[in-house]
């Protein structure tokens, strides 16, 4: 087997939280409150890195469904990977953020905004479609029990809340006419994730108190939880301040619902991170093996950490602001640590013998039985 046709083959969706990963770090460190020149720079590199990164797999999987559909249409019947479509739209959303907030104030201009929009467009139509036939087969098809209820369920159906960031940074390229229906779209896609969510969270809270707390390989996917969490404050945040503009008569009042909805999820956030942290010390004493699923470590921290920083910039209370920059803090050196063992583990997947590398590469961890 060729290194290429190895590499080809290694490609699927669990690549695209490094892009998601990746990409929000380097938004982060732009947005930060204590952000400074030498930030934004480092901010824009590491954004760039995620950017290229996102169109390398892309090759990747279109070179994987041209040499080996089958292979990758098996995926959506796999209980474990099929959830992992939910990365790619999110991947796209978290380059589409950083188009706007990064490329395009800094001469990317009109190709920055496109670009942007293209991503935005393809990600709300892949996160709709992840958000509602993810779960259609696992109500159908796939032999799923409740005490065995995972995290990774979130992942095909958050999409839709991701979506609303990007949306309120697009909104006003769009032409006017379009701007009252794109909004109502988002709100209406926020809505659907945070329903979805909040049904899955309590379902693997629940699993949690029966079946106690995940291990080994699937301890990682505690902090899948902290994703929606995070990113519904920020998306509320964004789409109240779009709101003020669009809908002026009652803009202010869905900006003021935002702040305190965001207040009230920000403690169950930190909640749930204090048990995710928890969690992975203890898998960790225990032998915790490196798989793809540690990218959870960084997204949705970002995420946390960017509906944080909408909570300081709205309230401008220390309490966001301290805990923005350690979160940041946080993420930087999960990032470090997850890029670090991934690049180890893909090169030395590549060099080894091929058997020798399908026993060392970066896998999915599968759901415990």
């Amino acid at each position: 087997m060729s290194r290429l046709r190895r590499v080809i083959e290694m490609a699927g969706p669990g690549w695209f939280t490094s892009v998601m990963g990746t990409g929000i770090l380097g938004v982060d460190l732009v947005a930060s409150p204590i952000a400074d020149r030498h930030m934004d720079i480092v901010g824009a590199v590491v954004w760039g890195v995620a950017a290229i990164v996102l169109a390398v797999i892309v090759v990747l999987l279109a070179l994987r469904a041209a040499v080996a559909p089958a292979g990758l249409a098996a995926t959506l019947r796999d209980p474990a990977v099929a959830q992992l479509w939910g990365a790619p739209p999110m991947a796209a959303f978290t380059v589409a953020v950083g188009l706007m907030r990064i490329a395009a104030p800094h001469g990317g201009g009109e190709l920055a905004i496109g670009l942007a929009q293209v991503l935005f467009v393809a990600g709300a139509f892949g996160g709709l479609f992840t958000a509602f036939y993810v779960p259609y087969l696992m109500m159908t098809k796939m032999e799923i029990d409740s005490d065995h209820a995972l995290a990774t369920w979130l992942l095909p159906v958050v999409p839709p809340v991701v979506a609303a960031v990007p949306a309120a940074l697009l909104l006003p390229t769009f032409p006017a006419a379009l701007q009252s229906s794109i909004l109502a779209s988002a709100y209406a896609m926020l809505g659907l994730g945070v329903a979805l969510a909040a049904l899955i969270v309590a379902v693997f809270f629940s699993r949690l108190l029966f079946a106690k707390l995940p291990t080994g390989s699937l301890a990682p996917s505690m902090w899948i939880v902290i994703g929606p969490l995070g990113q519904s404050i920020a998306a509320a945040s964004a789409l109240g301040a779009a709101a003020v503009v669009v809908w002026p008569a009652f803009g202010r009042g869905l900006e003021t619902a935002a702040l305190a909805y965001g207040v009230l999820v920000w403690g169950f956030g930190m909640y749930w991170l204090a048990l995710a942290l928890v969690t992975t010390l203890r898998a960790a004493r225990a032998g915790m093996p490196f798989t793809l699923g540690w990218w959870s470590f960084t997204f949705p921290v970002g995420v946390l950490t960017a509906g944080t920083d909408a909570l300081y910039a709205q309230t401008g209370a220390a309490l966001f602001g301290i805990s923005s920059v350690a979160l940041l803090i946080l993420l930087a050196a999960a990032w470090a640590l997850v890029a670090t063992k991934t690049s180890r583990s893909a090169i030395h997947a590549l060099v080894a013998p091929p058997a020798a590398a399908s026993e060392t590469s970066p896998g999915v961890a599968a759901p415990a039985r």
